[in-house]
């Protein structure tokens, strides 16, 4: 018995390491992807997939790495295999479009966002027109085009990350349902802080 709490220690051990090293990783890949580093930020969150080949998100912002490096048929390549992850696919989907509508490989481009999808308000009423454009071929393609859409998706994803931290569900008074309650002042006039449209 004591043999075995021995042998089931170590191994709480060596996955808390596992996990640790992982997370120290990416931690340095976004590191690397603050500072502009792009390419190596894409070797480093590979590493980081390689120690955890579960680490979807890893994943995606590998793919990121790589179309912020201009690789964007790498990016795409690393990115297809997500869209099968459930928790993987809205930001997989995303990413590899837009790499596609960089390439200006419009086919690439609308097979990446046929089935996208996202549970976040502001990103789908910000990223659905142009879903919708790409389908009936009036979307803008290339780098530039592609770095617009990336910019209004970061406005929606700051928006939305506003409205998580200033709206949350909490009751009004004791006895009654929770319900959204809005603080006396709005801050609808502030300027959006754009926040990168990743996992």
């Amino acid at each position: 018995m004591n043999t075995h709490l021995r042998t089931l220690t170590l191994a709480a051990v060596l996955a808390a390491f596992a996990v640790t090293g992982c997370a120290t990783t990416s931690m340095r890949a976004s590191a690397q992807m603050e500072d502009g580093q792009f390419r190596q930020a894409a070797e480093t969150y590979a590493a980081a997939q390689r120690e955890n080949p579960d680490d979807w998100q890893a994943g995606v912002r590998r793919g990121y790495a790589l179309y912020r490096a201009g690789d964007y048929q790498a990016a795409q390549d690393v990115l297809k295999p997500l869209w099968t992850n459930r928790r993987a696919a809205e930001y997989a989907r995303f990413w590899a479009g837009i790499a596609a509508i960089a390439a200006r490989d419009e086919a690439a481009a609308r097979t990446a966002w046929s089935e996208w999808t996202a549970s976040r308000f502001e990103i789908v009423r910000a990223i659905r027109p142009r879903v919708e454009q790409l389908m009936s071929g009036e979307l803008a393609l290339g780098p530039q085009a592609a770095s617009g859409y990336v910019a209004e998706a970061a406005t929606a994803n700051g928006r939305e990350a506003r409205a998580d931290a200033r709206y949350g569900w909490r009751p009004l008074s004791p006895g009654y349902s929770p319900s959204y309650e809005r603080d006396a002042f709005s801050d609808t006039m502030l300027p959006v802080t754009p926040k990168p449209y990743l996992p």
